[in-house]
């Protein structure tokens, strides 16, 4: 009846020591980072030469313009101002078109949300619709 109760006790005793030693400080997180060593940078490739484009209606080379003669391109033709710009002018909202019901009666309150496409705002419902005269007509 004693050796139950000792292993019990010899096993409660050795188990935080047990779990001790296996709890130990964290590794780096380097530590499994291989060691890279740094390269030096690469020289830059030189710009490769572009051919002339061909000018499609003759067949020959067209010729190269350099950037000096871009330049006095620039300087001869000027981009013309015109003043200072202008606003736009406000417009309001745009007059809704009547929407009529399936028997051709006008239905107040209802407002076309898309092509063909109609919402009564009464019911809160959206209706499939067709053009009829200066307004939609509720599809039958």
């Amino acid at each position: 009846m004693y050796r139950p109760r000792r292993l019990a006790a010899a096993l409660l005793v050795l188990l935080p020591l047990t779990a001790a030693a296996q709890i130990g400080p964290p590794p780096k997180p380097t530590a499994t980072r291989p060691v890279v060593a740094p390269q030096p940078t690469p020289t830059p490739l030189p710009t490769p030469v572009q051919p002339a484009p061909v000018d499609s209606l003759s067949g020959q080379m067209a010729p190269v313009k350099s950037s000096a003669q871009t330049q006095q391109q620039l300087r001869t033709h000027p981009i013309q101002s015109k003043g200072p710009s202008q606003p736009a002018p406000m417009q309001g909202p745009a007059a809704q078109g009547k929407v009529y019901d399936r028997h051709g009666r006008i239905i107040p309150g209802a407002r076309q949300v898309s092509p063909n496409r109609v919402l009564d705002t009464r019911t809160g419902r959206y209706y499939d619709s067709i053009r009829s005269g200066d307004g939609q007509q509720i599809k039958p």
